[in-house]
């Protein structure tokens, strides 16, 4: 599946491949590269995809903050989403500590 991320993203104006499917374990970048001032707080969840839906351009997650409830993300509004075991760093990602 291709997709296009937020305006901003590392990932540029373009259409980016989405290889995550129903189950798999993700890091969901909502805001980090797009920050533009300091006091902008760092924000992405981990969890997993519950369900993909075209229609909606998007995909439902459970997250780990809250196990009892799913969370739908639109590709437009994200800036990222990569393995689970990463985190948003510089101009991409590095390894989670004690993952």
């Amino acid at each position: 599946m291709k997709v296009k991320y937020k305006d901003g993203s590392i990932y540029g104006p373009g259409l980016t491949d989405f290889p995550y499917q129903e189950g798999d374990y993700v890091t969901i970048v909502v805001k980090y590269w797009t920050i533009k001032e300091e006091a902008e707080e760092d924000i992405y969840y981990h969890g997993h995809i519950t369900k993909l839906e075209d229609e909606r351009v998007g995909f439902w997650a459970v997250l780990d903050d809250d196990p009892d409830t799913e969370e739908f993300f639109h590709f437009g509004d994200i800036e990222a989403v990569f393995d689970g075991d990463k985190i948003p760093f510089l101009g991409g990602w590095t390894k989670r500590k004690n993952f």
